[in-house]
């Protein structure tokens, strides 16, 4: 590992400690070194907030004249929420600027550009993969107007995420379902279709109030598609501290239910279903446009069905139970049409395994953004 390497990855250890608050804003960490020593670090803590850039440059303060920035994504060129991330680093009289990678988005890109043209030395791509990865939500939706999907079941060896009667509480252990909140916690939104919140009746929000290293989670945006405008006024999820409750409905829905959901607060997209089923292409589109940058798909089995059918999750997490229910009729993970062939299958891209109190996850990207 190289020296520049290694203030990167400490760049990305800051830059994660802003998951949740920072969306629609990219992660970012940044560290100031002088003389082989770390004298200012700083990542972005919320949207709307100084960026990384500054914080760290602030700590470092005149320190800063000559010295190198390390930098997990392209300072900012643009002025938004904040100044132009640039300008700071020019009057800072930062000597050289090493960078993981670019800035997809057009608005904020040409940093690079701006900071040489100001005698500042660029270094570009050191860690460039560990730092798109990190925001491939963003990359994503910066590329394409479209959230980033992740995949996510628990079930029991064999497979099943219920028992035939619908029983389903609990398949994994509470270690398990702790990470599953925290989670919810690093997206934009939780979807779930009609028949799981019936079922389960779930608040879909995050139980824990804090990530592993102490910082405070924000409460995911929670989705409901529910084509015939079903959700009951009784429903746990009204009365849950949590985000914001979106109903996505058939257009065909009783517009009588459709008000009544809309006067106990839940915000309505009507989209036109596609031969009985929810037009996700369509649906995703327009989460995008409202700035909806990642979404969990927790269920349940049709859901996730129509997703997999459809080739639109980008990352899957499975967590597998020491369990076993057997039976036909209980109910399988992931439902949908299928494929024909093995072959045909979707195949985890550099899968990873993580043993979680007695539970298995299984992780992966399925798209190239999560490569």
């Amino acid at each position: 590992m190289t020296g520049h390497e290694s203030y990167i990855d400490e760049a990305l250890a800051l830059a994660v400690r802003g998951r949740g608050w920072v969306s629609p804003n990219p992660m970012v960490g940044a560290v100031v070194v002088r003389n082989g020593k770390v004298i200012g670090r700083g990542w972005h803590k919320q949207f709307g907030g100084p960026h990384a850039e500054v914080f760290a440059l602030e700590e470092a303060g005149s320190d800063a004249r000559g010295a190198t920035l390390f930098c997990t994504l392209e300072p900012c060129n643009h002025t938004g929420k904040t100044p132009p991330c640039v300008q700071t680093v020019i009057k800072a009289g930062i000597a050289e600027l090493v960078l993981g990678a670019r800035d997809p988005n057009p608005v904020a890109a040409g940093g690079v550009e701006a900071l040489r043209a100001a005698g500042v030395n660029v270094m570009l791509g050191v860690r460039e993969k560990e730092c798109r990865a990190l925001n491939a939500a963003f990359f994503k939706h910066a590329i394409t107007g479209i959230p980033l999907v992740t995949l996510k079941w628990a079930m029991t060896a064999d497979g099943k995420i219920a028992t035939a009667s619908g029983d389903s509480k609990w398949i994994t252990g509470e270690p398990a379902r702790e990470f599953a909140h925290r989670l919810r916690g690093e997206h934009d939104a939780v979807m779930v279709g009609i028949g799981t919140l019936l079922a389960d009746d779930s608040k879909l929000n995050c139980r824990c109030l804090q990530f592993g290293d102490g910082q405070p989670i924000r409460q995911p945006r929670r989705i409901i598609i529910d084509p015939s405008a079903r959700v009951p006024a009784t429903a746990s999820l009204w009365s849950a501290n949590g985000g914001k409750v979106i109903v996505v409905c058939g257009k065909t829905a009783s517009q009588d239910k459709v008000a009544a959901l809309r006067t106990i607060g839940a915000e309505i997209i009507q989209l036109s279903m596609q031969e009985g089923k929810m037009p996700l292409n369509e649906l995703l589109q327009e989460l995008g446009k409202q700035g909806i940058q990642s979404v969990l798909v927790e269920g349940g089995s049709r859901l996730l069905g129509s997703f997999v059918d459809a080739r639109l999750g980008d990352r899957a997490c499975v967590f597998i139970a020491p369990r076993i229910i057997g039976g036909q009729s209980s109910i399988t993970a992931v439902g949908g049409h299928g494929a024909q062939m093995v072959s045909e299958g979707l195949e985890f891209k550099t899968p990873s395994t993580e043993v979680i109190g007695s539970d298995v996850l299984i992780s992966g990207g399925l798209s190239k953004w999560c490569e």
